[in-house]
Order: C-alpha cells, then structure tokens, then sequence
C-alpha cells in the first residue's frame, strides 16, 4: 500500500503553461481524503515558487515541500526546517566563474525567497518564463547582489544554454570541491501560441538531492521506501527513482528517465499525473 507520492513540478504537475490541472487537483485531493496518501512537491524551484503553486491550487498537497532539489525541506504548515543547505558567497561565484566563461544563456541562484537571474547572449524572460508564479525576481549582476548582501542564503544555482556548453559545465562544475551538478535538462515554456524550449543544469551542494531529501523526509514520517511513488521527467528527478516503491517517468520525460521507470504515464499537457493516481492508488 503506498502511503506518499512525491511530485516533480515542471514537466510533471505543471503544465507546459505552468498551471496544475483541475484533473490533477482533483485526484490529489481524492488519494489523501480516501486512501490517506500523502503528495509532497519535490522541485529544483525555490520555496517560494512550490509554496505558491500549493495554494493557488488549494492547499491539496502534504504540509511538507521540497525545494532546490533537496536543500530545503520545510514544513510550511509549522515553519519548520527539517533540512537546509546553502552555498557560500565564494562557491557561488566560482560557479558564476565558468557561466561567464563558456558565455553560458543565463544564470540563476535561487533563495527562499526569490531567485537572482543574469542572462548573457539575449536570451529573454519570456521565452524562460522565469517569472511565472515567482514571488520575486531580481535580474543583475548575481556578484552585486552578494556584494550588497553578502549574508543571503543560497540554495541552488542553475545555467542554462545550449546542450555543447552546458556539457562542459557540467564536467567543470563536478571538478569543484563539494559541489556537484545534475544530468542536463530541458524546460519548455508556453506563451500564448508560442513554444520555448531551454537545456540548463542544476548545481548542488555534493550530496543535496531529491532522493536524499525523500529519505529524510519518510524517515520522519515513517514511511518506508515500498510506500513511496516518484514521478518525474527530468535529470534532477533521476535520483529519487532510486528510493521509491514505484517509479514512474511522464511520457514527455528524458529518455534516461524512461529507461529507469516502472511505468510511463501520460504527458504533463495530458494530466500523467492524476492517471497514474487513477492507475496506482485506485486500480483504475
């Protein structure tokens, strides 16, 4: 009997809009009322993004988020952290250091509260759709912002650009001391009659993952690994599968994450979620 299902966002719950469906609200809501299964957002997006979806749609999800992949999981009911784990000023900028040289299209460092973008080669917000449901979004010079608030907290970095350069940060970013990156990405973005794909990486603190933050998560709620259904797309979800009961890839998911999964349900824009809800928690 599964007992919790962890929720990627983008790709995932979230449409290519960037909107839940009433589908999948509906049938978040139906596990907990009539199975008691529990649905925690877990997402490479900052805390205020993922608390922001969770009550624009209702308050449905469980009272704990997991956001910038791992490094904070927070009871958002209590204001309790249950994990935290930050950046210095000097690994960011050392990560802000390869961005500039392999002319990377935008850099963001996310924090509880809002996210601090630079772009380079003129790639625009609109086609990231970065500010989208973000309670805050500063776009400057990352080492300014550190220079006039050297105290903030940082939880993720994230570069995005083409899939030749974001190879190589990868291989720099995982030469760093204690820092370490995800499998690249792809993030689609639509805007009225127009489609936005973009290819970025996650960069981490070594050790701050989805599937690490799951753990920690289900110990304290114990929930035990057989009791527990990921579902995903992408590389920053790869991880999770490894501590599920049930792993399940949408089927607009990197082929990566396909190979990996038990089972592939419908795409982000064809509520996948809430037909393997229907699926797995109802026998549908």
């Amino acid at each position: 009997m599964y007992k919790m299902i962890i929720l990627d966002l983008d790709g995932t719950l979230l449409n290519d809009y960037k909107e839940v469906s009433e589908e999948n609200v509906k049938a978040i809501e139906r596990a907990y009322k009539e199975k008691g299964v529990i649905s925690v957002i877990a997402t490479g997006r900052p805390l205020s993004y993922a608390t922001r979806v969770s009550s624009t749609y209702g308050n449905q999800f469980a009272d704990y988020i997991i956001a910038s992949n791992g490094a904070i999981i927070k009871n958002i009911k209590t204001n309790e952290y249950i994990n935290k784990v930050t950046f210095s000023n000097e690994e960011v900028l050392k990560i802000r250091d390869i961005f500039l040289k392999e002319s990377a299209n935008y850099m963001m460092v996310s924090t509880e509260e809002k996210a601090i973008t630079e772009t380079l080669n003129g790639m625009s917000f609109e086609k990231l759709g970065i500010g989208k449901n973000q309670n805050k979004l500063e776009v400057k010079s990352i080492k300014g912002i550190i220079e006039e608030n050297p105290n903030i907290d940082k939880f993720l970095c994230l570069i995005g650009g083409e899939e030749e350069k974001i190879a190589k940060i990868i291989k720099e970013v995982n030469a760093l001391e204690n820092i370490e990156s995800s499998l690249m990405c792809s993030y689609i973005h639509k805007s009225n009659d127009n489609t936005f794909e973009s290819k970025y990486v996650d960069i981490v603190k070594k050790g701050c993952t989805k599937k690490n933050a799951i753990i920690m998560l289900a110990e304290k709620l114990g929930i035990k690994q057989e009791e527990i259904i990921v579902v995903g797309d992408g590389g920053n979800d790869i991880s999770m599968f490894e501590c599920a009961g049930l792993k399940i890839a949408m089927s607009n998911a990197e082929e990566y994450l396909k190979e990996k999964a038990d089972f592939i349900t419908a795409s982000n824009n064809d509520d996948g979620v809430a037909k393997a809800i229907d699926k797995f928690i109802f026998g549908i």
